[in-house]
């Protein structure tokens, strides 16, 4: 198992940022608060989101080998869109 490069996400205000929380759970992500760590499919999650600058940091820590990287920051860009 390895990990991913972390990914920030700017202009993620905090209703962005509320939206991103109600889709992942949707999705089976259980992300809640503005830090912490989350296990999904595999994976080990952490991400600390600051309101101040709207900014957010997410990284996947742990994931499968066969998972890459490219694919993981799709999907978390995807549910910010």
């Amino acid at each position: 198992m390895s990990g991913c490069p972390q990914i920030t996400i700017d202009n993620l205000n905090p209703e962005k940022y509320a939206s991103l929380l109600a889709a992942a759970k949707t999705q089976g992500l259980d992300l809640s608060g503005d830090t912490g760590t989350t296990h999904y499919q595999g994976m080990d999650f952490n991400w600390t989101y600051d309101p101040e600058t709207s900014t957010l940091r997410m990284q996947c820590t742990e994931k499968p080998i066969f998972v890459p990287c490219h694919m993981i920051e799709q999907k978390i860009r995807a549910l910010v869109a």
